[in-house]
């Protein structure tokens, strides 16, 4: 089980690694802070944002199909973090500034 967790941590570590190289090839979207939060934050290292990104996790780019910008608000602002190894890092240090244009952003996308 302690081996599960080992490999299962390295896989997280390398997947934000990769992040920064997939990120890299997004287009950017000019003067998009939100878009600007998903990049520092590394989203995309588990996550594809209109196709750039990991598969690790659910794809974020029809989130808004699913959750209004409340509901994302509140996944974003009152995820743990926690698991062993952690499945997503808790946010709760974010800005409700950051909370909200995150959460317009995604719900956006759809």
């Amino acid at each position: 089980m302690k081996h599960t967790s080992t490999v299962l941590a390295a896989l997280l570590l390398v997947s934000f690694s990769l992040s920064l190289f997939v990120s890299a090839a997004a287009p950017p979207a000019p003067d998009d802070s939100a878009n600007q939060l998903i990049e520092s934050l590394g989203c995309r290292g588990c996550h594809q944002v209109q196709g750039y990104g990991g598969t690790l996790a659910p794809d974020l780019t029809d989130v808004g199909s699913r959750l209004t910008t409340d509901e994302i608000a509140s996944v974003l602002s009152t995820h743990p973090g926690s698991g062993d190894p952690p499945t997503m890092p808790s946010y709760a240090t974010l800005t409700t500034d950051e909370i909200d244009k995150l959460s317009i952003y995604l719900y956006k996308l759809r």
